[in-house]
């Protein structure tokens, strides 16, 4: 800074006694409407992002809370402590019956495992089914008496599963 300051201490006669051009506040307002013309158009541009950016992020939050909105899941454990008992007995039984399914499988046939697997799924849909009719009618004991029958057939089915491959599984083992 006192470099600048020296420079016009010394050349002070030539700053005080040089007027510039005569057209040198017309370029300089040129100069200066131009930058200003810029700086608005780039300023109108960024208020478009902008309001582009909010009305995304708006709609965003609003579906994530409709989304919320849905009614709550209603299970068949909810309706009392013995059929959370029943549910979680029945469920046990048929993971554990699952992992041995799963182990006994493992060198079996590829279309075997699929076809178990599609079977599962279609009694997992029949029992969303039943929830689904158990949420709109909680009370209905036809419905509950269905889902725990459900339970029951799906563990018979299992059993009878992994039977089988257990006979499947002593017929490949050589005696010695």
């Amino acid at each position: 800074m006192t470099d600048i300051k020296n420079i016009i201490k010394q050349n002070r006669v030539d700053f005080d006694g040089k007027e510039p051009h005569g057209d040198h506040f017309d370029r300089f307002r040129q100069k200066l409407q131009t930058h200003h013309d810029k700086s608005r158009w780039q300023w109108k541009e960024l208020m478009k992002i902008v309001a582009i950016v909010t009305i995304v992020m708006l709609t965003g939050f609003a579906t994530h809370q409709l989304r919320d909105i849905k009614t709550p899941h209603f299970s068949f454990s909810q309706l009392s402590p013995e059929y959370q008992e029943v549910e979680n007995y029945f469920k046990a039984n048929i993971d554990k019956q699952l992992n041995i399914i799963s182990q006994l499988t493992k060198s079996s046939d590829i279309q075997e495992k699929n076809t178990i697997k599609e079977e599962l799924e279609n009694m997992d849909k029949m029992y969303d089914q039943l929830e689904e009719e158990l949420q709109t009618n909680p009370k209905d004991e036809r419905i509950i008496q269905a889902m725990i029958e459900h339970f029951q057939v799906k563990n018979n089915i299992l059993n009878r599963i992994v039977k089988q491959l257990y006979l499947i599984k002593q017929q490949d083992i050589p005696f010695a």
